[in-house]
């Protein structure tokens, strides 16, 4: 694996700290989903391994959850991985109405700008958003790595929610080719992602939502049902599936996730439903 390019990806916030919060989606989640999409572009090359610094919803602090500490441990985790670059993958979020993308490195100069000037140029010319540019910035992920360091904050979530979720795949595909331009590594539009099974369904609990979910489950040919149990992190083989259907909950980081959820139990029974037997 020594011929490999290794880049670290750090989604980040997750575990008790959601990031900025949209009207259906937490940026935790958003950009745990958008590092895994690039990824999906770049392994195929044969270029390069990707490592995370978290692959679950979880933060870095063993007890209360501490920012400074939950950064530091953060770095600590991407460095003892090493790597060629790191990136890190954040949604962007303002008190009033703004829109676009920004791409920061630490200070003018230096591979990191490098890298954050490649990236952001793919990002401008393939998505259609606002390009709000290179940026420098000391964000602490990006200063203490010990290899060059990026931050992509991919749209902002108080006011394009909705281009976030639904521009996803092509972000991703426009970050891969942004770090593939800096490796000088043509990425194309073949990702790769694997899964055990096709279809899971979650269901929120087993008083209100068990046997909708199990109908559900029946609508899509006796598919694998899951349960999560109060404020537990959903059992990880949901990853596995390349579909998650949501009964009674929101969204837990899935790639490709469907909810049928409402603000009540007879609001939910109605979303499942109208999904047709």
């Amino acid at each position: 694996m020594s011929d490999l390019i290794d880049l670290i990806f750090d989604p980040g916030h997750g575990g008790a700290d959601p990031g900025a919060v949209g009207l259906t989606t937490q940026e935790k989640n958003n950009v745990l989903m958008l590092a895994q999409k690039t990824a999906a572009y770049l392994v195929p090359t044969g270029r390069f391994q990707v490592r995370f610094t978290r692959e679950t919803d979880k933060d870095f602090c063993s007890d209360s959850y501490s920012e400074t500490l939950d950064l530091k441990n953060r770095v600590n985790v991407a460095n003892t991985l090493g790597g060629k670059v790191f990136i890190a993958f954040h949604n962007n979020s303002a008190v009033v109405n703004a829109f676009g993308n920004e791409v920061y490195a630490s200070a003018p100069g230096g591979e990191g700008e490098k890298l954050a000037r490649a990236i952001c140029g793919r990002m401008a010319s393939q998505l259609g958003m606002v390009d709000r540019g290179l940026r420098f910035a000391g964000w602490y992920v990006c200063k203490e790595t010990d290899m060059p360091a990026s931050l992509v904050e991919y749209g902002f979530i108080n006011s394009e929610e909705a281009t976030i979720l639904a521009k996803m795949d092509q972000a991703a595909l426009a970050i891969a080719q942004g770090i593939g331009d800096y490796f000088g590594v043509s990425v194309n539009a073949q990702k790769k992602e694997e899964y055990d099974v096709k279809e899971a369904v979650l269901a929120f609990g087993i008083d209100d939502y068990l046997l909708a979910a199990r109908k559900e489950s029946i609508k899509l040919g006796n598919c694998a049902v899951f349960i999560r149990l109060d404020d537990q992190k959903p059992p990880a083989d949901v990853f596995k599936a390349e579909h998650l259907t949501i009964i009674g909950g929101g969204t837990v980081g899935h790639h490709n996730e469907t909810i049928l959820s409402g603000k009540t139990w007879g609001d939910t029974s109605v979303a499942v439903s109208a999904t047709g037997a």
